[in-house]
């Protein structure tokens, strides 16, 4: 299926995408770039149950380096010369 964008940035989600994803007028959409490829999906609250998870899996992992940290800068810095 496609769609075309507008010169603001703007797409229109056929209404038969909309119906199949429940969708309706004022929710959130979430947005990611994955390999190439935009990846759009409803928004959704996590449960109570989610956040616990995720908090105990973070508290799990090891402590950022020095290095680690040179590297999340890197990226945003490619990040944000793509933009200009």
């Amino acid at each position: 299926m496609n769609t075309t964008l507008s010169a603001d940035g703007k797409i229109q989600i056929p209404p038969e995408l909309w119906e199949r994803a429940k969708l309706k007028a004022g929710d959130t959409v979430d947005i990611h770039l994955y390999q190439g490829t935009l990846v759009l999906r409803k928004h959704e609250a996590l449960t109570q149950e989610q956040a616990a998870a995720l908090l105990q899996r973070s508290r799990a992992l090891p402590k950022p380096t020095p290095d680690d940290d040179a590297a999340v800068e890197q990226a945003i810095r490619e990040a944000r010369s793509l933009r200009r």
